[in-house]
């Protein structure tokens, strides 16, 4: 039997990311997040509507998702436990950025995996803006390829995020993988 939850939010496991994007002087500046999904070549992300992220990501803006480890717990915490209102996280923190070679803003490049992307449209509420964007390049370290260029599921490592208005917790992937197809 099912049993009611009353809370303000729940999110049941999604992958942490680190935004990596531009201030109004074009100076890098960097927020954590977790709302997202990808559908082809489009992502959508979620921002509070008072955060850094929101103010500075509009469309035709760029911006890198840039994907930690299991092992870059303090990163995420960097980017998203101190305000980028009042201090600029990426020198207090001293986080690394390589710049972009294909037009993008530049990314972290310690995290396995990054998205450079562009904005195509920002839908606002009171409360939240959930940012759509166009996903102009992958890039991922070379031990998450083999020898063709083909994402081996196997090594992927990354911190998922999961709580409500009561707890937070990072998690992590399970080591179990299974092939799509051929659970009836």
């Amino acid at each position: 039997m099912k049993q009611r939850v009353e809370t303000e939010k729940f999110y049941p496991a999604y992958p942490v990311f680190v935004l990596t994007y531009l201030n109004e002087v074009g100076e890098p500046q960097m927020s954590t997040g977790s709302s997202s999904y990808t559908l082809g070549d489009s992502i959508v992300i979620g921002v509070s509507a008072e955060s850094n992220a929101s103010k500075h990501i509009y469309a035709g803006q760029k911006f890198a998702v840039n994907f930690p480890n299991t092992e870059q717990l303090g990163l995420i915490e960097q980017g998203g436990f101190s305000s980028g209102k009042r201090n600029d996280k990426i020198k207090v923190h001293q986080i690394e950025l390589t710049k972009s070679n294909n037009g993008g803003v530049a990314y972290i490049d310690v995290c396995p995996i990054v998205l450079e992307c562009t904005v195509t449209q920002t839908v606002s509420d009171a409360d939240y803006h959930t940012i759509f964007a166009k996903i102009n390049t992958r890039l991922f370290e070379k031990n998450l390829l083999d020898s063709d260029g083909h994402f081996i599921h196997e090594e992927l490592d990354l911190v998922l995020f999961s709580g409500d208005a009561n707890e937070r917790k990072f998690r992590q992937l399970a080591t179990k993988i299974e092939k799509v197809g051929g659970h009836s």
